[in-house]
């Protein structure tokens, strides 16, 4: 998400509205595909909790990832690879793929949160890596 205009217009937002944006990239799967719609309710870092899907402002550019863990925020991709701290700007509440939106309830946090664990799993297996290659 690297549109500088929809950034603006993120960030304009007063805290609980929000905007669909379009996700980029690979990060997330299978959670969030690339072109995917992402609904972000504005809010900062009192906004989310572990588990919870963050839009973060890293480097002028958006990044939705999962967090990981509170005080301070940190957030990681769905194989658990750490981002740099960096400002929460919203938290994606609902996913829209091929016309069907799937909302992001707080009651699925806690698996979201089990994400970045098991991809660790999956990586340290070379069948199950074999599995999910074919799956992609």
């Amino acid at each position: 998400m690297t549109d500088p205009r929809l950034r603006g217009l993120l960030l304009a937002l007063e805290p609980g509205q929000t905007l669909w944006l379009s996700a980029a990239g690979q990060s997330l799967w299978p959670l969030v595909l690339d072109g995917d719609s992402l609904k972000v309710e504005r809010c900062d870092e009192t906004g989310v909790a572990a588990g919870d899907v963050a839009v973060i402002d890293a480097a002028r550019s958006l990044v939705a990832h999962i967090v990981v863990q509170v005080g301070p925020v940190v957030t990681a991709s769905s194989v658990g690879v750490r981002d740099a701290l960096a400002p929460v700007v919203g938290r994606v509440v609902a996913v829209r793929r091929a016309g069907r939106t799937v909302s992001l309830p707080r009651s699925a946090r806690h698996a979201v949160r089990l994400v970045p664990g098991l991809a660790l799993v999956l990586k340290r297996s070379t069948v199950l890596r074999a599995v999910v290659r074919r799956l992609r």
